[in-house]
């Protein structure tokens, strides 16, 4: 169901179908079950717009605030130019076009478009997102009943949508005689969501209003620098998007403010015949940063919820439209296929782009996903239902951003076990007073203090991190540096997240500036059972996880009270492991096991010795060691941290290998699988296994078969292996490639490329 407008010229429908498109979707509807079905349910709401009243102004108006209560009309207006006005052009009723005249007519006699709170500002507004909605269904509605107004009507509808909605918003928003905001300013949704919605505006308006060629050329040359913004030192600003195309905001205002955009994107292609995604690369990255947000669940999927998302909400709306965009990517059908997606507007109108074609997860090679400059990463055990789910954030705090640098999530079983504690209406003062604060999250406080209450209004002045996302060989890691957001405390504040044979070990590595207590906090959803000193059995329904602290041993456990997702009336436990001594610095070592009903528990024991700490995983026949360095967290200048554990001779930071539980000797020949983080060599009884001239992370395997290895560190870094025996097959992955096999030495680099950091 293509159209092609150029063969009407541009008649009133345009915007996003033709009349020529209408008769078309007719005769579709006669032949096709399931849009007959859901366009059904379309006619039932648009019987149900036929009844509503219309809101006066003076009501919108009596509330003092940026918004007043100018959004059910806004919402209803949006709502009817869209519903009514596909209703009336698809079967020609004329009650449908009748109301839609009448609201458009209606909310035509409004003085403004926004909350009379927004003129205390310094220097007053003129435009909010209720002005945008107005915009978008003005613009839409005007389209579609252009035939049944007469040309009073017309002047009348459209001089509102000029002088109540575009001119308002270009003024404060693009225009430089006037304009008030700049992208570091407003560098988030709401600049996409005002921009793009007066765009679609202008578009309604191109062939009667003489300066719409003018607004129009300015909102297409602009948009580019909003997706390409990249922050600010000096104005402690994150970036918009990460190169990878996920918004540091949340997930939530990623779908609002990219569908917004893409609404206007769409309208212009209907103009101008603009098919690819070549202007803004990053659009055809975004739906990646849904996709690997999402877990599949079999009751229903879940979203990691970092910031001001919600854990039940998706981005199914931005999917759909990237989609009708032109970026056909059968991974994003999959994804509105578990969110079991409704029918809208653009469905009907764009049925092939969005559901014709065919749905695929994604591949197996692509279950973990780093976002370095917003400071997220997400690891994931598969993307079947009810999988594991880890995620991860260390990055800004500021608009819709927490202070939760270095918290995590875990959704297991198809539940949240280990949680955000997300958040609730903003005009509520425990927004600001719980929600938004450290206390809220999965970090870690000294004496009881998180981030400063400076970052929430002002932004972070140094942002968290995260680095080195492995995923290689059935062994997960990466390492969030949460120190920046911390500095006033900490002068170290590392979190390691190790994933290898069903445990996650979190090893927290702090120092403070002076002496005083560590509270390790960890919220849950579900029930919370106490089954040992140092063990804590969550569930959440039929899914379950153990968490068991191994070091410090002296941590004392407490509960403290927090408050409920999107429910500050309802009071939750959770709960605080704490050192008891005062100290300037602290080694917690956590591990988390998520369990599986099918299988037996991994069995976890502690591993401590000379300048090392350590854990010892067995499960399935497997022997997993793991040894934190101690003599490699900065405390040794100049002479490097070399420690021998178990006969393994190392500078890294952390070292982990895997072996068969039949192979008592930890020897070089019974090992399956390495892993080092931040080390240049690693040898067993004198033979080199790994060695690199500058600190790498880096995994491999070690099979008489094969041998596959992933490596990270520098921009360019080259590594040799010496394998006992070389393999016949041998192999790469994560970027990097294999340089050369010789004399027994298997030599690997990878070129990165350094991540963006934000100008001055």
């Amino acid at each position: 169901m293509e159209q092609n407008n150029g063969q009407e010229g541009f008649a009133h429908p345009y915007l996003y179908f033709n009349r020529a498109w209408a008769a078309q979707f007719r005769a579709e509807l006669e032949k096709n079950e399931r849009i007959r079905r859901e366009w059904s349910g379309y006619l039932k709401l648009a019987d149900q717009l036929l009844e509503q009243s219309f809101t006066d102004e003076a009501w919108a108006d009596a509330e003092d605030s940026q918004h007043g209560r100018y959004g059910p009309p806004s919402e209803q207006v949006a709502r009817m130019g869209t519903v009514l006005g596909l209703v009336y052009q698809v079967t020609g009723e004329k009650a449908y076009g009748d109301k839609l005249k009448s609201a458009l007519l209606h909310y035509s006699g409004y003085r403004k478009w926004y909350g009379s709170g927004l003129l205390k500002n310094d220097p007053p507004w003129h435009s909010e997102l209720n002005t945008s909605r107005f915009c978008h269904g003005f613009a839409v509605g005007y389209d579609c009943i252009y035939d049944l107004l007469d040309a009073g009507e017309r002047r009348q509808i459209r001089r509102a949508l000029v002088e109540l909605g575009i001119r308002p918003t270009l003024r404060d928003w693009v225009l430089p005689e006037t304009r008030i905001h700049a992208l570091d300013s407003m560098g988030h949704n709401w600049w996409a969501v005002m921009i793009a919605l007066a765009g679609v505006g202008v578009l309604a308006v191109m062939d009667e209003e003489p300066e719409a060629e003018g607004w129009l050329d300015e909102i297409v040359r602009i948009f580019p620098e909003y997706f390409l913004y990249k922050g600010s030192v000096l104005g402690s600003k994150s970036p918009n998007y990460d190169e990878a195309g996920a918004f540091y905001e949340s997930v939530n205002y990623a779908n609002y403010g990219l569908y917004e955009y893409l609404v206007f994107r769409l309208a212009y292609r209907e103009r101008y015949g603009f098919t690819d995604f070549s202007d803004i690369p990053m659009l055809g990255k975004a739906g990646d940063f849904f996709l690997h947000t999402v877990y599949p669940a079999s009751e229903r999927p879940l979203t990691v919820n970092f910031g001001d998302g919600h854990i039940l909400s998706g981005a199914v709306q931005a999917v759909k439209l990237l989609l009708a965009g032109g970026y056909g990517d059968p991974r994003l059908r999959w994804y509105l296929q578990e969110w079991n997606a409704d029918y809208g507007f653009y469905d009907f109108i764009y049925h092939e782009r969005i559901w014709g074609a065919e749905a695929k997860s994604p591949s197996r090679e692509e279950k973990s996903a780093l976002y370095s400059e917003i400071g997220w990463a997400v690891m994931r055990s598969g993307w079947e239902k009810d999988q594991t789910l880890l995620a991860v954030k260390s990055g800004f705090t500021w608009n819709h951003a927490h202070a939760d640098a270095a918290s995590f999530v875990l959704f297991h079983g198809g539940k949240p076990l280990l949680i955000d504690s997300g958040n609730c209406s903003y005009g509520r003062p425990e927004y600001h007073d719980y929600y938004l604060q450290s206390e809220a999250h999965n970090v870690v406080l000294f004496n009881g203090q998180g981030q400063s209450g400076e970052d929430l209004p002002r932004g972070v002045k140094e942002p968290g991190q995260v680095y080195h996302l492995v995923d290689h060989a059935g062994l997960r890691y990466v390492y969030a540096d949460a120190a920046g957001p911390m500095a006033h405390h900490f002068s170290r504040n590392f979190r390691h997240f190790l994933w290898v044979e069903g445990v996650i070990l979190i090893i927290d590595d702090v120092r403070a500036h002076r002496e005083g207590t560590f509270q390790w906090l960890l919220h849950c959803e579900g029930e919370a059972a106490v089954e040992a000193r140092d063990t804590l059995h969550i569930r959440n329904g039929g899914a379950q996880a153990i968490v068991r602290t191994l070091f410090p041993r002296e941590l004392e456990r407490k509960e403290k009270i927090g408050l409920a997702d999107h429910d500050p009336d309802t009071k939750v436990t959770y709960f605080s492991f704490e050192t008891t001594r005062p100290a300037r610095e602290a080694k917690i070592i956590t591990a988390v096991i998520p369990v599986d009903p099918a299988g037996p528990v991994p069995k976890v024991t502690s591993l401590e010795g000379h300048e090392m700490l350590g854990a010892r995983i067995e499960r399935g026949g497997k022997v997993t060691e793991i040894y934190l360095n101690l003599r490699a967290d900065g405390r040794i200048m100049h002479r490097n941290c070399i420690g021998t554990f178990d006969g393994w001779e190392t500078d890294a930071y952390l070292l982990a290998f895997t072996r068969s539980a039949d192979a008592w000797e930890a020897g070089l020949s019974a090992v399956e699988r390495c892993f080092i983080s931040h080390g240049s060599f690693l040898r067993c009884g004198g033979h080199p296994l790994f060695s690199s001239m500058s600190r790498a992370t880096a995994c491999w395997t070690l099979h008489r078969e094969d041998l596959s290895v992933s490596i990270q560190g520098q921009p360019y870094i080259r590594a040799e292996l010496r394998p006992g025996t070389v393999p016949q097959n041998i192999s790469a992955a994560g970027g990097a490639e294999i340089v050369s096999i010789r004399d027994g030495v298997v030599t690997v680099c990878r070129r990165s490329r350094m991540p963006a950091r934000r100008p001055g």
